[in-house]
């Protein structure tokens, strides 16, 4: 039973870094988001700009689940 518990542990571990990792690595995404944004706009591309806009905003959101997670997860 202890070896089971030691697992769990580790992938209650595991989980919470990739939570966080994810979020990381969100934010490289963002930032690729919004230099082509700012190029839609450049080009008159208001569509395409509302759209990486609405993606951008989506990423951020997603970002508040995985941090939220992730904390959650280290207070166990």
């Amino acid at each position: 039973m202890l070896d089971s518990l030691d697992k769990q542990d580790k992938e209650i571990l595991k989980l919470s870094k990739l939570c966080k990792h994810w979020a990381d690595h969100n934010i490289t995404h963002k930032e690729s988001f919004l230099k082509w944004q700012g190029i839609a706009q450049e080009k008159g591309l208001e569509s395409i700009v509302g759209k990486l806009k609405n993606a951008i905003e989506m990423l951020d959101k997603c970002n508040e689940f995985l941090l939220d997670a992730n904390r959650e997860l280290e207070s166990l």
